[in-house]
């Protein structure tokens, strides 16, 4: 009893710790209900710190539109300001370069933007950053001058030049960017993960002005480019000669035009500039017709273009000083009272929050209609684990049944598009197998069909899949029947029940998820604990 009770104020002085952890310096809310009415306000009384060894300051944006420009100087720069939702929670103004100053001429590209950033070391999440001035000429949204900058889940919104990335070094993971014109351009180097680029307009992306001696302009990795209906848009033309920009491994619709690349009406900077492409994918993906001068890659150069590569040791930092929200989406065999849930629990790293909204007798189809998926995208998750398979298949009811190649597959596209819609990370997992075995040792699997489709999906919508099915099959088959059988929990006829999982295989099984999330997701590494997969319990 006394080790009990110990367990039990050891575990609320923990739970009390992370919420103390996670409590904000101060909260703006527009209904009067915080601590301040304007983000500029809540900035502006920020203590003055700039040390990137001591604590962060934390502001909190409840929903609203905020109509006011913000501007953060340099000594200020050591904060978080992080918003409840980016589709909700809205900064924007409306300035444009043509309107006139107090000297009567027009005020020009540099001050306009809606949020301009001095400070170094600053992080924004969940917020959109918008210039609503229209098509009306340049219009920044932000205009970054600080260094170590790092955008998550935000949206970007504007027409020409929403972005002017100034100088320094800054990192956009999971962002929405949305303009026509030259709309992320500037000296600095940046890295855009797994962002979406919308083309509102015929125009150009990028518009580089990357220094000479400087070795990394723009990279953009496993982003998405799509485009207003009739759009057309260029990846780049170079504002200075030495522009450099990289596209690896990303989905372009057809509103890339097919030469990729614009010289601006500069025949010799298609000499000293640096464009280039690494696995691009979709009908904007055409490298035999790409410029002469444009390059691709080779593997190696690709693999050598990581974050840390690029922009330096910040961002590892910055991963590993920020704990990620995963959340699990499946049926029986993902919960935690019978699935690999529990197990999961044990191979994240302490801080790393996992929440398991998985339900027993659900499928893909069964899992929305029945409300489930709201209450998993209520829980704002940073990344969402999908399986589903077992209960879609025939024999399952009306209610739950759906066809691999049709039904099955579109439920699964449209949760991709729900989370990333969120401005989450979704990665789909493929169905645990039964631990049903023939005569030869090999396992009898019915799920081949939904296994298949659930990996045509996360190649048309370039999302990470985890193959849980086959690695859970080889392990199956390489322990053997007797020695899987210890993992069975018993039916209430004493029979073994070859679906679900007793304590010790939800780990064994989970390792195996553990383990194919750090190859797939490299980013999680570090939310990942180390373990030998299989391991006796």
């Amino acid at each position: 009893m006394k080790s009990i009770l110990s367990f039990v104020f050891c575990f609320a002085a923990f739970v009390a710790s992370l919420a103390a952890a996670s409590q904000p310096n101060a909260i703006v809310a527009a209904d009067g209900s915080g601590d301040y009415t304007s983000l500029q306000e809540a900035i502006s009384a920020a203590p003055m710190q700039t040390d990137p060894a001591g604590p962060r300051w934390v502001i909190f944006v409840k929903p609203g539109t905020y109509r006011e420009r913000i501007y953060v100087q340099r000594e200020r720069g050591h904060m978080l300001v992080r918003g409840e939702d980016a589709a909700t929670t809205i900064v924007t103004f409306d300035l444009n370069a043509n309107l006139p100053g107090p000297d009567g001429k027009p005020i020009g590209t540099f001050r306009t933007p809606t949020v301009q950033i001095d400070g170094d070391g600053m992080i924004w999440e969940n917020l959109t950053l918008a210039n609503s001035a229209g098509p009306v000429g340049q219009a920044l949204a932000l205009r970054a001058d600080g260094d170590r900058l790092v955008f998550r889940r935000c949206r970007f919104l504007g027409w020409q030049d929403t972005i002017l990335l100034n100088r320094g070094r800054h990192y956009f993971v999971d962002c929405r960017i949305e303009g026509h014109v030259d709309f992320i351009f500037g000296g600095a180097t940046a890295y855009f993960e797994r962002c979406h680029i919308h083309c509102v307009g015929n125009g150009y992306i990028t518009a580089a002005a990357t220094p000479k001696e400087q070795p990394h302009g723009f990279v953009f990795a496993d982003c998405t480019i799509t485009g207003a209906p009739e759009a057309k848009t260029y990846l780049g033309r170079p504002w200075r000669d030495f522009a450099k920009t990289v596209f690896l491994r990303t989905e372009m619709s057809e509103v890339v035009r097919p030469e990729g690349w614009h010289n601006w009406n500069k025949p010799q900077a298609e000499q000293t500039t640096f464009y280039a492409e690494y696995g691009s994918t979709g009908p904007g993906a055409l490298p035999a017709t790409r410029v002469r001068w444009a390059k691709t890659l080779t593997p190696a150069e690709a693999a050598a273009l990581t974050p840390a590569a690029v922009l330096g040791e910040f961002v590892s930092r910055e991963a590993a000083d920020t704990k990620p929200h995963l959340v699990l989406v499946g049926d029986s065999t993902v919960t935690d009272n019978s699935g690999w849930g529990a197990g999961f629990r044990q191979c994240v790293t302490d801080g790393v929050t996992v929440t398991n909204v998985a339900r027993s007798g659900r499928s893909s189809k069964s899992y929305r209609d029945e409300g489930h998926w709201q209450t998993a995208l209520a829980a704002h998750g940073d990344y969402y684990l999908i399986q589903f398979g077992h209960n879609d298949q025939p024999g399952k009811g009306p209610e739950r049944e759906t066809a691999p190649d049709m039904t099955f597959a579109e439920n699964l596209g449209r949760y991709v598009d729900d989370v990333r819609a969120l401005g989450a990370q979704p990665v789909l997992i493929t169905s645990l197998t039964r631990r049903n075995f023939d005569a030869d040792g090999r396992i009898v699997s019915t799920l081949t069909p939904y296994v298949e489709a659930t990996k045509r999906v996360a190649r048309e919508k370039h999302v990470p899949v985890l193959d849980l099915h086959a690695r859970s099959v080889a392990l199956c088959e390489a322990w053997g029947r007797d020695k899987v059988a210890k993992l069975d929990p018993k039916k209430a006829d004493g029979t073994s029940d070859t679906t679900h999982l007793d304590g010790a295989g939800s780990l064994v099984f989970a390792r195996l998820v553990a383990d194919e999330l750090r190859r797939v997701v490299p980013a999680l590494a570090p939310a990942l604990r180390e373990a030998n997969e299989g391991a006796d319990e």
